[in-house]
């Protein structure tokens, strides 16, 4: 994984070739910069769960993973506007929409039984005298067996 900031630094260096660029670079920047002010006026681990989305004619937008995370930012709305307009930011007012995280995406299984393994576990699944054990081996199997 490559340093952020030595990416920052060439993004930044890049983005000056081209107006559009380097004003949407600086607009990220400023982003950022007021997600990191405003998690650090929220309490405990709060800020893990949430994420400034943008500013749009002084509405502060922001994201929450779930619907507690954001009825609990909408508790601290007030609270959490003033310090950030003492910090220069032009904020009137607070605006929290929920945005689910993506489940994470299990990968694949990449197990796979040779033929010889398919044949000795069908062979030993056969011999098993516990009916509801031996069709549980069975029915796992068949999604082994080659189709």
């Amino acid at each position: 994984m490559s340093d952020p900031i030595m990416s920052s630094l060439h993004l930044t260096a890049f983005s000056r070739r081209d107006k559009q660029l380097a004003d949407l670079t600086a607009a990220a920047h400023a982003i950022l910069a007021l997600d990191r002010a405003f998690k650090r006026l929220l309490p405990g681990q709060l800020g893990q769960f949430c994420q400034v989305a943008c500013v749009r004619d002084g509405e502060l937008v922001v994201y929450a993973h779930n619907s507690t995370v954001a009825a609990r930012l909408k508790l601290l709305g007030n609270s959490l506007l003033a310090p950030l307009q003492r910090q220069g930011h032009p904020l009137r007012s607070l605006r929290v929409k929920v945005l689910p995280t993506p489940p994470k995406l299990r990968k694949p299984k990449s197990f796979a039984l040779s033929e010889a393994g398919v044949s000795a576990f069908d062979d030993a699944a056969r011999q098993i005298r516990n009916p509801v054990v031996r069709e549980a081996m069975l029915a796992l199997l068949a999604h082994h067996k080659p189709r």
